[in-house]
């Protein structure tokens, strides 16, 4: 007789890559919000309907990449393709994440003329609180899944505590840190985890070669280059490699370096795409297409284009390499007694943080009516796990135009 566990095991083991990379497309057409938003659409297509990956690994990958610099979400999904298919479905899984946002974004930045940005913000104002349903869904099964001591609800507590007071994207990267540091000191003898024998692993010396060459070609180029697109290239990967924290930390930065000292673009030009970018599903790093593209609006149609192309992958380039980079490490580093220890803290964390925002958006958000129905409904929907995301965005969608 096969138990629960051996049903949830051979259904990891059953993966097909192409409807691995349609799921991926799916979560791409309904992620909206930010990272924790994104997790629970992971969470709920990737985890829950397709075992692609159990909760638990689902928190560690999203424990690790809040380390890296980068954007997160993107990098928690890239990571769950590199697992299941090494370095290339990792790179499709990439592209098919990110490229309709990236389309999108481009195409608002060619054709500014063209759209009503009030009726815009009109109409996909009910993502807002939906996103919201899928945060609050998230904190409610992770939170279950972590807490299940009370040095783990500690840990959470402290994590949520961050999620609600922090201002400074380095509050995150350091709340991991206290997670796990107290997590080896405080846990009992009797949670001491037998670890695996460590065999020899290599550092992909290629991969960071390839992150530092990169960086000091661009570098070099944007000096000695009057063509753009160099400079383009060097201005954002060089965002992705300081940017910790997502789509929201990049925003001061590219206004301080675009707007403010070198005046490619106005004020509201900047702040009508960041508005935009938010009511799109996908990553925010896609920002950086908008950003590419209207910073090159005196060059022609067609250097827009490429502007908008180069900055929207640069951006996402020194992550993705880092992600590499890390992955044969933490492969083998989480098999040690301490690392099992520490992840269980940096879980707990990480569970505390989604639950932490989710209090976070109750309280920044206007709640008018009609918000709170589509927050009620979206939460409901997932929690009866009869209905896809995408099915539950248009359910929603329609129920709220239908009253506005």
């Amino acid at each position: 007789m096969t138990t629960q566990k051996d049903d949830k095991e051979n259904c990891l083991q059953k993966f097909s890559n192409t409807q691995y990379l349609k799921d991926v497309f799916l979560c791409s057409l309904v992620a909206f919000g930010g990272p924790e938003a994104h997790l629970g659409v992971f969470l709920d297509r990737l985890v829950q309907k397709k075992n692609y990956l159990t909760e638990k690994a689902l928190l560690e990958w999203m424990a690790l990449c809040s380390f890296l610099p980068g954007p997160t979400s993107t990098q928690v999904i890239t990571a769950i393709g590199l697992e299941r298919g090494g370095r290339s479905l990792a790179i499709l899984t990439l592209l098919i994440w990110a490229m309709p946002a990236l389309c999108l974004m481009t195409l608002i930045a060619l054709i500014p003329a063209l759209i009503d940005k009030n009726s815009f913000a009109s109409i996909t104002s009910f993502l807002a609180p939906m996103a919201a349903g899928f945060v609050g869904w998230a904190a409610w099964v992770l939170g279950r899944k972590v807490v299940i001591n009370p040095l783990s609800f500690g840990l959470w507590g402290f994590g949520l505590a961050i999620a609600l007071v922090s201002t400074t994207p380095w509050a995150i990267p350091v709340a991991f840190c206290v997670g796990a540091g107290l997590s080896i000191l405080l846990s009992s003898k009797t949670e001491q985890f037998q670890s695996q024998h460590i065999g020899k692993f290599s550092v992909p010396w290629g991969i960071f070669f390839l992150f530092i060459t990169l960086l000091c070609v661009g570098i070099i180029s944007s000096f000695f280059s009057e063509n753009s697109l160099w400079v383009t290239f060097e201005r954002f990967y060089r965002f992705g490699c300081l940017v910790f924290g997502g789509g929201q930390v990049v925003v001061p930065l590219m206004q301080g370096e675009l707007v403010d000292s070198n005046g490619l673009m106005t004020q509201s030009e900047f702040l009508a795409g960041f508005g935009l970018v938010q009511a799109l599903p996908g990553p925010m790093f896609s920002f950086a297409a908008y950003a590419g593209g209207m910073s090159d609006q005196v060059s022609g149609i067609n250097r827009q284009f490429l502007s908008a192309m180069i900055a929207g992958w640069a951006i996402f380039l020194p992550g993705t390499l880092l992600l590499f980079l890390i992955h044969p490490i933490w492969a083998n580093l989480k098999q040690l007694t301490r690392a099992h220890l520490a992840l269980k803290g940096m879980n707990a964390i990480a569970g505390g943080l989604v639950g932490g925002v989710f209090i976070k958006i109750l309280f920044s958000m206007n709640w008018l009516g009609l918000d709170l129905v589509v927050l009620l409904v979206s939460l409901g929907l997932l929690i009866s796990r009869k209905l896809p995301a995408p099915i539950i965005v248009l359910i929603v969608g329609l129920i709220y135009w239908a009253f506005i």
